[in-house]
């Protein structure tokens, strides 16, 4: 029986085909009206056919196609999830009983594969996506059934990979989209109306290639259909949808990024205005995110251009779309907020090209009701952290223009805050990092903190870290990386930072596109860069013009006028002036000249950023009137550099650098009064450089940036006539982080106890709290450094606000002040000190028995760097191991292959420049002191102390004279024959040391030796074991000296001894750190983890220390730039509170040292060989009788012990000045 026929004789009913096609005519009912009646008709007379068929049935896999249909288009209009699931039931029945090679079977597939994508997006079900893109894959692998349905099969996989590659980011996923898309393209005739919709697909498609893969054909390729879709669309007389020309402009502005086409990126803000302006179907919501991208367009149209007018349109439209929030509450609308931090940033872009103070403020006070209005949604938070970001942005902006602090500080703080919280996927993520990064190195410029600049580096790293290595904006971030470089090399003087700055600044342009809105800055960054490497090594001009190639770039896509273009001016001009130094041209200097000019009659006369202009207009003008003779020019330098010293709202340096300036240029016109002045003016802002809420390390940074500025001012005030004006700016300018510590450890306290007892243990606490940070604290990490910092800055103000007190006092208002000449010249007492000054003059400054006297030099600054440089390469090939001598960096070298010729020759420009030191300097001072120098008791030499400025303090002036055969017969032509050496950096350093009580309250009693015979990662020093038990004999006292040998000899271990200690013999390896002086240290058991630092010994407060004998190598060196400032080993051990250290000024040999050492002490106890041509000497140190029966003359017994040692090894080895000219007495 039929399928037709009825069952148990009922009347006969509609049979399956009839009930098929009534099926189809409902369908195709609802196809052609909407009909939702005629759908479900449709689907239950398709359920009906499915129920009354069987799997055998014929045709039943087209009728469980036929329901599968009905039932997902009926979830279209209910969106019913059952119904949907049924749909996809229906499909996969149909799957299963079309077997393979049936002609309906591709169809099915495509269904179910459609179906399953609904199912995804009502649910969110990641399989049924992935398992609808292998569907539809088998689907278009099969010959088509109905070939007008390939190119919609094609199409929906194609859309099917496009979704996932947004949820995955498969690269894969993409790339096949693309290929597939083309295929239904072009299965798709041109005049059919799916074409369109396909070809903006496609366009889709490759834009998001392009966004992968930065492949330029397939954004050509995108704009190119996207412009064909629109033809097409406008051309058929058919409405524009919105989407399409939104799509469009993107692509457009992606393009002028590469190309830098302004009338690309007039199209794309053209179209964008005319979605938002024209009569088009945009939902409010729709509408609303147009307008931002419309008016953030036109920001960028004016940055490139510099025509105000679309930033005028910008800050108009934004200013229109906020005010239709105004009937809204603020807080019940979270777009409200967005608006207006667009607002803000429309503000601050005006700004930038208006340079009016009044959107600068506007922008902050929008970006900060923004910020308040977005921070109280939960669901704003993405928002909330940009607003933060942008504002934060014009605060620090906003401290360019006013040097207020607050404002920077307050920047930061918002944006750490906003780093904090963002999650590591947040496409925000990067960008809050490199703001941070970016306002930390704005800090850092200002206030000179290393800690600001580690933490910008770090900030940055983590951004890179972020970043696909195509991504956009990874250009801006290697930008400030390398400002970063710059930044240190700047601090530090160290050349691979400058080196690694132009590479990674090389990087970031070449990843930045032709129309970028940052390429400018790039460009000018990488100038900079080339500019100052050239400064900096002084090979060629090569760099130089590349630089003023890449300058003059930048005014040309750079409005001049703009705060950004003023500064590229600025930086020109520079370059110019340096390129004319380097070739002598006087063309590159007239037109910087030109350029300072434009640029210093452009400023507003309140702009703090005219100071650097001015200054920089001053320098060109009297380098260019050096060049012509036209002092005209001197005269315009005059009134400019006049100008610059009175803008008060800049930061310090360039404050400093203004004074210095006129000051110089003064001097050029030998107006000595005004260039001594003004420079002196300029020594006077040193210790506001190194502010005290800077760590040490940084403070000698900014020191060695203006080393040799206290010599220049001393010699305009010779050349005044002021020789006490000149002492008093040495003792001012020089040493200054030493007096710094000293004057808060000096006789003021004790006056202050007497004034005021209360506010003097206030005073002590704050004093003390300056120390290094203990062992154990943690200052490493980020939280630690933050909190350091603001350590620092609290300290720095209660320190300002209590001196200040204290000045208010009766008989204290001169409180830590300088002290004036006539209390130097007292402080120096009998002296005779001698002050060495050497600069654009050279002089000596006698101070003996309350007198100032001055011996001009017959030499230059010039020869003496020249002779320094020779001496120094001299000693130092003899410390690589042919002399025998110990290696200042730890491990042994091997010794030089030029034999005993080379060693001689070396030898001869030893005792060459200790002969020119006698002629020009040590010679004629002890001639002019004949009559003053008292003889010592028992025939010894008179004392002397040396205090050499500049480079000069690398020589040893103790050992000027002739040598050997050529000493002569009366030998009177040396300085060890006429006096008892000693040195101090300054005059308040010797008077430091003369009035510290020995043995006071808290000081110590016992004899400390460190002997380090075995050093781990360094060389073995054999004789150092020798020399501790020597030196031990003599360091008796009644009991044995404490000893501290190798593994025992650890920093904490170390400093702790030295609290108890009287005396410390050191016989171990020394490190002396040229890029970092504070960082010099004593090679202790631990020193890979924990080094013995200047910092550590500095720190100490030592009240009963006598003697620091260092026989370590080359404890007095530095770096030549901090020399004025003592910061070595034996600087440190003098501060810490040692009356004498005798230190190295390069390294010893480990077979001499015992031999030193013994000798030194068998002389302080009175004990020499009668042959050996000092025993008067040695007869005069113990004719102080005991320790402590007479401290003055006790004094003298430590300086004429090493005296009468060194006398004798000269005796011994006249030859061989590098042997026995090193070691120097500091002290009293």
């Amino acid at each position: 029986m039929g399928n037709d026929v009825p069952r148990f004789g009922r009347p006969a009913g509609p049979s399956i085909d009839e009930l098929h096609r009534q099926g189809l005519r409902e369908l195709e009912l609802y196809h052609r009206t909407g009909d939702v009646g005629a759908l479900l008709r449709a689907r239950d007379l398709d359920r009906r056919v499915v129920d009354a068929t069987s799997d055998a049935t014929p045709g039943r896999d087209v009728h469980l196609r036929n329901l599968a249909h009905a039932e997902a288009e009926l979830y279209e209009h209910t969106r019913d999830l059952p119904t949907l699931r049924r749909a996809i039931h229906c499909y996969r029945r149909a799957v299963d009983v079309a077997p393979d090679g049936h002609p309906y079977r591709e169809i099915h597939l495509y269904g179910l594969g459609r179906a399953l994508r609904l199912l995804h997006h009502h649910t969110g079900e990641l399989p049924a996506l992935e398992e609808a893109a292998e569907l539809l894959r088998r689907c278009v692998a099969l010959p088509p059934a109905m070939p007008g349905e390939r190119a919609a099969q094609l199409g929906g996989l194609a859309e099917t990979l496009g979704e996932l590659y947004d949820l995955d980011g498969d690269r894969e996923r993409l790339r096949e989209a693309v290929a597939v898309q083309r295929r239904a393209l072009a299965h798709t005739p041109p005049d059919s109306p799916a074409h369109l919709p396909r070809q903006i697909n496609l366009a889709s498609f490759l834009s998001s290639w392009y966004q992968l893969t930065r492949e330029r054909a397939a954004l050509d390729e995108a704009v190119d259909g996207l412009r064909r879709a629109r033809d097409e669309m406008l051309g058929n007389g058919g409405g524009e949808p919105w989407q399409l020309a939104a799509n469009l402009a993107g692509v457009l502005t992606e393009r002028f990024r590469l190309d830098g086409r302004l009338d690309e990126l007039d199209e794309a803000v053209a179209l964008l205005r005319h979605v938002i302006e024209a009569d088009l179907a945009l939902d409010d919501f729709d509408r609303l995110v147009m307008t931002l991208r419309a008016a953030a367009l036109a920001l960028r149209r004016a940055e490139h251009s510099g025509a105000v007018e679309w930033a005028d349109w910008a800050v108009r439209t934004l200013r229109e779309t906020a005010r239709t929030f105004s009937h809204k509450d603020p807080h019940e609308d979270p777009h409200h907020g967005v608006v207006l931090s667009e607002l803000g940033k429309a503000y601050a872009g005006r700004y930038g090209l208006t340079d009016d103070p009044a959107d600068l403020e506007a922008a902050i006070g929008t970006l900060g009701t923004a910020l308040d209005l977005l921070g109280s949604d939960e669901g704003s938070a993405e928002n909330a952290r940009a607003a933060a970001a942008d504002l934060a942005a014009q605060l620090a902006r906003r401290h360019r223009r006013t040097g207020d602090s607050a404002d920077l500080d307050r920047a930061i703080d918002l944006q750490r805050d906003a780093v904090r919280h963002v999650p590591r996927d947040s496409p925000n993520y990067a960008t809050l990092h490199v703001a941070l990064g970016q306002t930390l190195l704005q800090r850092f410029q200002t206030r000179n903190d290393l800690g600001d600049l580690d933490r910008c580096a770090d900030h940055l790293h983590r951004a890179l870290a972020a970043l696909p290595p195509h991504a956009p904006d990874r250009s801006a971030v290697l930008s400030t990386l390398g400002s970063a470089h710059l930044a240190r090399y700047e601090h530090t003087g160290h050349p691979p930072h400058l080196h690694e700055a132009v590479d990674i600044q090389r990087e970031a342009l070449a990843a930045c596109p032709a129309g970028d809105v940052q390429r400018p800055l790039l460009l000018g960054n990488l100038a900079l860069l080339l500019r100052l490497r050239h400064d900096a090594v002084q090979v060629g001009a090569a760099d130089l013009d590349e630089a003023v190639g890449l300058f003059r770039q930048v005014l040309a896509l750079r409005p001049a006028h703009s705060g950004a273009g003023r500064i590229t001016l600025l930086q020109l001009a520079e370059t110019l002036r340096s390129r004319a130094e380097a070739r002598g041209s006087e063309a590159d200097l007239t037109e910087s000249v030109d350029l300072l000019r434009t640029l210093v009659g452009g400023y507003p006369a309140e702009h703090p950023a005219q100071i650097s202009a001015r200054t920089a207009l001053a320098e060109a003008l009297h380098k260019l009137s050096l060049a012509t003779g036209d002092e005209r020019l001197l005269a315009e330098a005059v009134e400019v550099a006049r100008g610059s010293v009175e803008v008060w709202t800049a930061p310090v340096h360039d404050r400093l650098r203004a004074r210095a300036t006129l000051g110089q240029v003064c001097g050029t016109r030998h107006d000595w009064e005004a260039a001594r002045h003004w420079l002196t003016e300029a020594v006077r802002l040193l210790p506001r450089l190194a502010a005290r809420d800077l760590n040490r390390t940084d403070q000698q940074y900014l020191l060695a940036r203006e080393h040799g500025l206290a010599a220049e001012a001393a010699a305009y005030a010779l050349e005044a006539g002021r020789p006490e004006q000149a002492l008093e700016v040495l003792e001012h300018g020089r040493g200054v982080l030493l007096g710094r510590l000293l004057e808060s450890r000096e006789t003021d306290v004790a006056r202050l106890r007497e004034h005021a007892p209360a506010l003097a243990e206030r005073f002590v606490r704050l004093r003390d709290a300056e120390d290094p940070v203990p062992p154990g604290t943690d200052a490493s990490s980020a939280a630690g450094e933050r909190a350091a910092a603001e350590r620092m800055r609290t300290h720095e103000a209660e320190w300002d606000e209590l001196v200040d007190e204290i000045r208010s006092l009766p008989g204290m208002a001169d409180f830590l002040r300088p002290p004036p000449a006539e209390e130097i010249v007292r402080r120096a007492g009998a002296g005779p000190v001698v002050v060495i000054n050497i600069s654009i003059r050279c002089d000596a400054l006698i101070v003996a028995d309350g007198v100032l006297d001055v011996v001009p030099l017959g030499i230059t600054a010039e020869e003496v760097q020249d002779r320094v440089a020779g001496f120094l390469a001299a000693v130092d090939a003899s410390a690589d191991g042919s002399e025998g001598s110990d290696s200042s960096d730890g491990p042994a070298r091997p010794a030089r292959p030029d034999g005993l010729a080379g060693r001689l020759a070396r030898q001869e420009t030893v005792a060459e420049t200790l002969e020119w030191l006698w002629d020009t300097i040590t010679g004629p001072v002890l001639e002019r002191l004949t009559a003053v120098l008292p003889s010592g008791p028992g025939g010894a030499p008179a004392r002397v102390w040396w205090c050499p400025q500049g480079p000069l303090a690398f020589l040893p002036l103790h050992a000027a004279g002739y040598h050997g055969p050529r000493a002569g017969t009366d030998g009177e032509r040396c300085a060890l024959a006429r006096v008892a050496s000693s040195y101090t950096s300054t005059v308040a350093a010797l008077h430091h040391a003369r009035t510290r009580r020995e043995g006071s309250a808290g000081g110590g009693s016992e004899q400390l030796i460190v002997s380090m015979s075995r050093t781990p990662g360094a060389g073995d020093l054999p004789n150092a074991d020798a020399e501790a038990r020597a030196v031990g004999r003599h360091l008796t006292n009644g009991r044995a000296p404490v000893s501290l040998v190798n593994e025992r000899a650890t920093r904490d271990g170390v400093l702790e001894a030295l609290r108890h200690a009287r005396s410390v013999h050191f016989a171990c390896h020394a490190v002396a750190d040229t890029q970092d002086p504070s960082a010099c240290r004593i090679l202790t058991h631990d020193h890979a983890t924990r080094p013995l630092t200047v910092t550590d010994v500095a720190g100490l407060r030592l009240d009963g220390a006598h003697l620091a004998y260092l026989s370590a190598c080359a404890t007095s060196a530095t770096r030549q730039d901090l020399v004025d400032e003592a910061v070595h080993i034996t600087g440190a051990f003098q501060l810490a509170g040692f009356r004498h250290v005798v230190g190295t000024l390069w390294p010893v040999g480990d077979e001499l040292a015992p031999e030193m050492a013994t000798a030194f002490y068998a002389a302080l106890a009175g004990e020499a060989p009668a042959d050996t041509g000092a025993a008067g000497a040695v007869r005069a140190a113990a004719a102080a009788g005991p320790a402590g029966a007479d401290p003055r003359a006790e004094d003298d017994r430590v300086a004429l012990a090493l005296h009468a040692t060194v006398t004798d090894l000269h005796t011994r080895y006249a030859w061989f000045p590098s042997l026995w000219a090193s070691h120097i007495h500091v002290g009293v």
